[in-house]
């Protein structure tokens, strides 16, 4: 049974005329309920059907194109944008730079990948609570209460991987001025244009997180919630785009791991702010 359908059974039914009862897009189970207020269109579901649908196809050309699995993840969303930073950190590091941030390229994937799995769990923990509750006609307002946490710990995680994002960029923000190195994918405008579209594919991220906390917050009564134009732009419409930036900019033109700049290449094009040295900042420390 779907978390979609639990969720529609543990919501308390609204009522609705004859006419927008037989508008919209329907449920199979006549026992199901129109929790949210209203009925979903069937043009904007058929929409976001269409583009999701089209921009996964894509992600898998491209993972297949490249043959890098890891690449399928921008399929997802947050996790490709984890996997963006941890090799910008890797390629830097092979430069000699080591710096740049308070944790390893590992550990940005293990953290922030482990603590958006815990949070869809406890979302879907709250959500079965809910629907138990509502069928044994009790409060379902734990169950909410859970998935609100879940939700809040998917906005709190992202919010510090952008904090360490910006963080890192700006120290590393010498690279974004150096000109584009002969074997190198990761500088000069290349650089650029996936630092910016990393930033506006986070922004969409966060927003959307935020609005989910704020929604369920309502509870499944309140405005956000029984008004469709809000889940269409502040969810469907930013997720489509956080995805559909990293179609038109994707990783697998920027990022290859399995390659390097020559040696003479790199030390020809380093940043020339000394204040980015790995020496200088060690003699720093020390003093």
């Amino acid at each position: 049974m779907s978390l979609s359908y639990l969720l529609a059974r543990a919501l308390p039914a609204h009522e609705l005329s004859n006419e927008q009862q037989g508008e919209g897009c329907l449920p199979y189970d006549p026992l199901l309920r129109p929790g949210y207020g209203y009925i979903p269109s069937l043009a904007v579901g058929i929409v976001f059907a269409v583009i999701f649908g089209l921009i996964t196809i894509a992600h898998i050309g491209q993972t297949t194109i490249k043959r890098k699995w890891w690449y399928s993840t921008f399929a997802i969303g947050a996790i490709g944008i984890y996997y963006i930073l941890s090799q910008l950190l890797q390629h830097w590091r092979q430069q000699g730079y080591t710096h740049y941030s308070p944790l390893s390229p590992r550990l940005y994937l293990i953290i922030f990948i482990s603590f958006d799995l815990l949070s869809i769990i406890i979302q879907g923990v709250g959500g079965g609570i809910a629907a138990s509750a509502n069928n044994d006609d009790k409060d379902t307002a734990p169950g909410t209460h859970i998935m609100i946490a879940g939700i809040i710990i998917q906005l709190v995680s992202m919010s510090v991987f952008c904090f360490l994002w910006l963080w890192t960029v700006y120290r590393a923000r010498a690279h974004l001025h150096t000109p584009a190195t002969a074997g190198d994918k990761l500088s000069g405008s290349r650089l650029r244009l996936l630092v910016a579209t990393t930033c506006f594919a986070a922004t969409c991220i966060v927003v959307r997180n935020f609005y989910r906390a704020v929604e369920l917050g309502q509870g499944w009564t309140g405005y956000l919630i029984t008004h469709e134009i809000y889940f269409c732009l502040l969810d469907g419409m930013l997720m489509a785009l956080s995805l559909l930036a990293f179609n038109i900019v994707h990783p697998a033109w920027f990022v290859d791991p399995g390659r390097q700049a020559p040696a003479r290449d790199l030390e020809a094009k380093r940043p020339s702010d000394s204040s980015l040295d790995p020496a200088v900042m060690m003699s720093e420390a020390r003093a």
